[in-house]
């Protein structure tokens, strides 16, 4: 009798176990669990950003940033009066964020917002064109 008592209660504690959980990469305002099929992939590291310069096609513009270096960064977009139009949160190693945003055709600076990075070279452009 003991034995049929077992088996229900470790057949739930199975089934809890294996149930899906919550990403851990970053999860910032406009993350996301999976990147969307035209995201653009983005690697920071220390110091640097690659690709440093590259082109989307708006209006929606959608990065899937991820850390490859040992200390912490993110990636954001401002335009030319300096307003920030997009940004991950701070990344550790191995972290990965998707982020998205409504983007006018035109030239962007990307960076990392974190002190002195960008002027450590973490800084490069994006390139929009109309749809």
């Amino acid at each position: 009798m003991r034995t049929r008592l077992l088996i229900p209660g470790l057949f739930a504690l199975l089934v809890a176990c294996s149930a899906p959980t919550e990403s851990t990469d970053g999860g910032g305002a406009g993350a996301s669990d999976a990147p969307a099929a035209d995201a653009i992939s983005v690697t920071v590291s220390d110091f640097m950003i690659e690709p440093n310069d590259f082109e989307a096609t708006g209006p929606t513009v959608t990065v899937e940033a991820t850390n490859d270096g040992p200390t912490p960064h993110n990636f954001s977009v401002r335009n030319e009066s300096g307003a920030e139009l997009m940004a991950t949160a701070d990344l550790t190693t191995g972290q990965s964020e998707t982020v998205s945003a409504e983007l006018e055709p035109g030239e962007y600076t990307i960076y990392c917002s974190l002190p002195g990075h960008e002027s450590l070279g973490m800084i490069g452009t994006l390139t929009v064109s109309g749809s």
